[in-house]
């Protein structure tokens, strides 16, 4: 059993992290890690160093790599790039993914499995969805800090059961892992929380806990999610106002200098941004399905607005 990493990020490194740990003394499961330059470099001489509160484990996986003839076949892959990447990662690994191989995309987005199946020649039964739980920030390449979230993986699809065992395997790496048919359900309910969270600090650019604190940013918050859960419906999935609650709620769980990726990555100044996943996609279903997104529409003025002033500086 070979399994791979795709992205070596806070997520990734979250998940191969705990998947070497686990397998270590394992002959049977090779756990490969595909990363590039500086990443692949200090991961290959010193490990990979993931911090979790007051503990810290170093692993060193089978294989580091950027290399797909090095790599190989795999028999599992975790994707875990970000998604304006997806598309371009796969196209660089593609020989090291053959028709038994299962794909397990764990994006911010709603559309990773969508976008693999247009692009890639496989058979789509073995392009499974998924989402975790985490956040982990990358402190300097090979050192990952785990932040908050609890790490639970949710993957599977919406017709067969074909595939527990990988559940299995999964969990016996030491991830909280769980297949479902009901995945489509469950995306959603990740995307009630991220998309308006990393709307709002994005436009904003506040923390995860300078927004908890203040009632009107709450407001703001639930105002969004509202309008995620309208846009819902316009899909077949029903999110109630018990999910909006318990997704605010979530909220003060995180370390209140939190910030979200998207905000991250206009701070940073970097051209490519997940921005089209989190904040464009509402609001092209939003004009397709009938569904009003104001708040959402406002919002993505201030972020414009925000990260043409990042761009002059």
């Amino acid at each position: 059993m070979t399994i791979g990493i795709l992205g070596m990020g806070g997520v990734g490194s979250f998940i191969g992290a705990t998947l070497a740990s686990h397998y270590q003394s394992d002959k049977n499961v090779r756990i490969i890690f595909i990363c590039r330059n500086e990443t692949k470099e200090v991961i290959q001489r010193d490990g990979l160093c993931l911090q979790s509160g007051d503990k810290k484990i170093i692993v060193h996986p089978s294989l580091v790599s950027d290399d797909p003839t090095e790599i190989g076949p795999l028999d599992i892959l975790f994707v875990t790039t970000k998604s304006f990447s997806l598309l371009e990662a796969m196209e660089a690994y593609s020989e090291c993914v053959t028709q038994k191989t299962i794909l397990i995309p764990l994006l911010n987005g709603l559309d990773a499995k969508q976008l693999l199946s247009r692009n890639l020649a496989l058979d789509t039964s073995h392009i499974l969805e998924g989402c975790i739980y985490v956040a982990s920030n990358i402190k300097s390449p090979g050192i990952v800090a785990h932040v908050g979230g609890p790490g639970k993986i949710f993957f599977g699809d919406t017709q067969s059961k074909q595939y527990r065992d990988i559940e299995n395997i999964l969990v016996k790496g030491g991830l909280d892992a769980v297949y479902t048919n009901d995945i489509k359900h469950i995306l959603w309910k990740k995307f009630l929380f991220v998309s308006p969270l990393a709307t709002m600090t994005a436009a904003l650019d506040i923390t995860f806990g300078q927004l908890a604190k203040e009632f009107d940013h709450m407001a703001k918050l639930e105002a969004l999610m509202t309008e995620v859960q309208a846009l819902a419906l316009g899909f077949d999935i029903n999110l109630t106002v018990k999910d909006i609650q318990e997704s605010l709620a979530m909220l003060v769980r995180f370390p209140f200098e939190s910030k979200s990726s998207l905000q991250l990555d206009i701070e940073n100044g970097n051209n490519k941004t997940e921005k089209e996943s989190f904040v464009d996609f509402v609001i092209t279903q939003g004009y397709k399905v009938g569904t009003p997104v104001h708040h959402y529409e406002e919002m993505n003025q201030l972020i414009i607005e925000r990260t043409k002033r990042v761009g002059k500086a």
